[in-house]
């Protein structure tokens, strides 16, 4: 059966894996997908990622990252535009998640990145999810 959101299912993997403190958790390999991870991991989201592959199939392990006491460095993962409902933003309304304490990922026409980078290149897109 075919995905028709791979991105969701991305972010319900981390989502669940947080929930439960997982170390990591895998999901099926896309260059988009690894460019998420990487901009999660530049953010402090996520500890790292690393691309591997079993069974001739490549699969992104994203690790988790947890702070002393159990605090979760995700405290919750939204996804916004979903494929029957797109939402795009101008380079002037990018949100601010939690007034700053969170971010935004977006897809734009410089690939994708957070709500930081984007405002900072001046580069409106499509919004992804919010992570704080």
């Amino acid at each position: 059966m075919s995905m028709t959101d791979p991105i969701a299912d991305m972010i319900t993997r981390i989502r669940n894996g947080n929930l439960v403190y997982k170390d990591y958790v895998d999901i099926p390999y896309s260059k988009f997908k690894e460019r998420i991870a990487e901009v999660l991991k530049e953010e402090k989201y996520i500890k790292d990622y690393e691309v591997l592959e079993e069974n001739n199939r490549k699969i992104l392990r994203v690790h988790l990252i947890y702070y002393p006491g159990k605090k979760r460095a995700i405290t919750e993962i939204k996804k916004i535009s979903k494929p029957g409902v797109r939402i795009y933003v101008k380079k002037d309304e990018i949100p601010k998640v939690k007034n700053g304490a969170g971010i935004a990922v977006l897809t734009t026409s410089k690939g994708v990145l957070s709500d930081r980078k984007a405002r900072e290149m001046g580069v409106g897109g499509e919004l992804l999810f919010y992570v704080w």
